[in-house]
């Protein structure tokens, strides 16, 4: 009896010492109130921080894209504007001259119609200004004010400022400022300015602020693995590194988008005047022919003045005389 007495001592002695071990671990590791809630202010703080760095950017970013668009879309405007005043005037100018040459036409005939000698010309005149044949100058100067066909001057340019042609200028501008292209320097400033990529330096900025993920400072810190001033120290460092990139990377996004808006402009710009001067020396060419098969009939030629002086910026606009 006295060896069970003896051994339930032990068994009581260990236990109070176990009770002992795990208080003192417990006085050890709880933390100080007054100090938690510090820790806790300061937490908060760092969140708060990135919260509002990351509002003020998106609404940054937001802005930037809003005049983009803007801008665009009023330069699409005028182009198509431009295209539809030049097509305006040729056009027009088209359907005067048609309407005198076949007046002059006329006149022809009835003055040199008996003339045996004058038939064959008269002939080649009525072919030439003859706009609905392909090969007439009159066709040819037509044909190249068409902007549905393909291979017509006025075509060529229409397509350039079609925004949804893929291999267009305009469509290339378009492409440039659209974020939901992923090959597009507006896709990649979307993605700089959003905390939803894992590969973007605000989606490190937001995880490094945050207790959710473990290999943040914060993380570490809130749960004792690291000291508040190396904590500090961490996320002070994380936080120039990663604004700093944000801001870099932005300003390279948008440099990309500048260049391709004033690359595509250029081309654009380029394009019309080329357009311009095509139409216009079509025009003088188809003319010539004309006036030149004219003479063969009565001795005398056409007159006519510049038409698109004024849209290729060196002179007053011009019209049929």
């Amino acid at each position: 009896m006295k060896g069970v007495h003896k051994c339930e001592g032990s068994f009581l002695r260990k236990g109070m010492l176990l009770g002992l071990s795990l208080l003192l671990m417990m006085v050890i590791f709880m933390p100080a109130g007054p100090v938690q809630a510090a820790d806790s202010k300061w937490i908060n703080q760092v969140w708060s921080n990135y919260k509002a760095y990351n509002k003020k950017t998106v609404a940054a970013y937001n802005n930037y894209m809003d005049q983009q668009t803007q801008t665009y879309s009023t330069y699409l405007k005028t182009q198509n504007d431009r295209l539809a005043e030049l097509e305006r005037i040729v056009l027009e100018d088209q359907n005067k001259w048609n309407e005198k040459l076949e007046a002059d036409l006329a006149d022809l005939q009835k003055r040199y119609g008996d003339n045996r000698d004058l038939r064959s010309e008269l002939n080649e005149y009525a072919r030439n200004i003859n706009p609905n044949s392909l090969s007439s100058p009159m066709g040819i100067y037509t044909r190249e004010a068409n902007r549905n066909s393909l291979s017509s001057t006025m075509g060529t340019f229409a397509r350039a400022i079609n925004e949804n042609s893929l291999s267009s200028y305009m469509g290339d501008y378009k492409r440039a400022i659209s974020p939901n292209l992923l090959s597009s320097p507006a896709y990649a400033l979307n993605k700089t300015v959003s905390d939803s990529y894992i590969s973007s330096p605000m989606y490190a900025l937001m995880k490094n602020s945050s207790t959710s993920y473990i290999t943040s400072p914060i993380y570490a810190y809130s749960r004792g693995k690291i000291s508040k001033t190396k904590a500090q120290q961490q996320i002070s460092k994380l936080y120039k590194e990663l604004t700093a990139k944000i801001a870099k990377d932005m300003a390279r996004y948008k440099q990309q988008i500048a260049n391709n808006a004033s690359s595509s402009e250029n081309k654009i710009q380029d394009l019309y005047l080329k357009t311009v001067r095509a139409l216009e020396a079509q025009r003088n060419a188809s003319l010539q022919n004309i006036s030149d098969q004219r003479k063969k009939i009565c001795g005398e030629g056409l007159t006519w003045e510049p038409l698109l002086k004024g849209l290729s910026g060196d002179g007053k606009v011009g019209g049929l005389k």
